[in-house]
């Protein structure tokens, strides 16, 4: 492991680095979104859930009312209420993971009260289809699946158990035996729509994944490329206006490449090209940001360091790629001219388009002062 300066006064380990590591800020991380979508999914299932369960509570209201069975409609309206109580304390409270677990419970114990009072006209257990789709969106299709078979079993407890406990409704065993052979085939089907709804989400998560990554890595050097480095940068600007911090830009040209492509064939030019990828990556931090900038050219971003630094750190990259003149066996010379601009709470005025443009006019200040060399002011 090599030691180099990268700050004024102070001695920083170089740590070699296998892949480059794009700087990302927490608010764009994507499983911390998709997690979030999916919290925000459940809770408007809950939300749904809640009023289904209202509407249809108190329509099972009005029609003991009209029925003139003053209790149960009493008890129906009670439990509405509560329902209609519940969905606005949702709605106050905001995103929880705790909503789904409180509103799965609401709706058991209204389903087990249906169950066993029959509701009206023992139609108590119709009540349930909705738990099947409500408890899948709630939970996923495992857990989901995993409920809904404990209420499968429990339910079947009390229809087929002689003389259940509490059990007020009269259901006969037609009724009984058609009511779980539905729940259980509802169940089931539910099941495997929303696992196979499941697996296309991975799928497009993952194609989408591919896709990002193809967008923001150049294909040969396998390095983040211009529009990557540009993103890098303006979130490196942000993170420093927020910490008053400094960070330094290093743009980098193979000298006389074109010439080597000409002599040597494009295929032999490629493979300098990455190798001399493969050096700037190992001899940077693991937080620094390697990218091809465009041809033969490469912009390194390194965060909290000045440009005396970054002047230190461009010496040893130069060293490192002139040296690998001598693993081909080829008769080549390979060299790199850097230009080197400070970023920052330090820099002048001008945001991103002045620093790029003050590292690139240095670096045509190597070139034409004989290549091969860093310029830092």
């Amino acid at each position: 492991m090599e030691m180099a300066e990268q700050s004024t006064g102070d001695i920083m380990e170089i740590t070699a680095s296998p892949t480059n590591e794009i700087l990302r800020s927490d608010s764009a991380d994507p499983i911390a979104q998709a997690r979030a979508l999916e919290l925000r999914r459940r809770i408007q299932a809950s939300g749904y859930m809640l009023i289904f369960a209202l509407a249809i509570t108190g329509a099972m209201g009005v029609i003991a009312l009209m029925s003139a069975d003053v209790v149960l409609s009493a008890t129906l309206f009670a439990v509405a209420g509560i329902i209609l109580l519940s969905y606005v304390g949702v709605n106050i409270a905001g995103p929880s993971r705790k909503t789904p677990m409180l509103v799965g419970a609401l709706l058991l114990v209204l389903f087990f009260y249906l169950l066993l009072s029959g509701g009206v006209n023992n139609t108590g257990l119709m009540w349930a289809v909705m738990l099947v789709p409500g408890f899948i969106n709630l939970y996923g299709y495992k857990w989901g699946t995993l409920t809904l078979a404990g209420v499968g079993g429990a339910t079947g407890l009390i229809l087929f158990y002689p003389d259940f406990p509490g059990l007020l409704a009269e259901y006969d065993t037609a009724h009984r035996a058609r009511f779980i052979a539905v729940f259980g085939a509802l169940t089931a089907l539910t099941a495997i729509l929303d696992s196979s709804r499941h697996q296309t989400q991975q799928m497009l998560h993952k194609l989408t994944a591919e896709l990002e990554n193809h967008a923001s890595t150049d294909a040969l050097t396998g390095l983040a490329n211009r529009r990557e480095a540009y993103r890098a940068i303006d979130e490196m600007e942000r993170r420093n206006r927020e910490l008053a911090g400094r960070y330094t830009v290093l743009i980098g040209d193979l000298d006389s490449f074109k010439a080597i492509n000409d002599t040597y064939g494009h295929c032999f030019g490629d493979r300098i090209l990455q190798d001399v990828a493969q050096t700037l990556q190992d001899n940077t931090r693991a937080d620094d940001v390697v990218a091809r900038w465009g041809g033969e050219e490469f912009l390194i971003l390194l965060p909290n360091t000045d440009v005396q630094g970054g002047g230190i750190l461009a010496e040893k990259l130069r060293h490192k790629v002139e040296a690998l003149s001598a693993q081909y066996e080829e008769d080549v010379k390979i060299s790199i001219s850097f230009g080197v601009a400070e970023g920052g709470s330090n820099a002048k005025q001008g945001g991103q388009s002045q620093l790029l443009a003050e590292a690139d006019s240095r670096l045509y200040r190597a070139k034409d002062s004989g290549r091969n060399q860093v310029i830092t002011a």
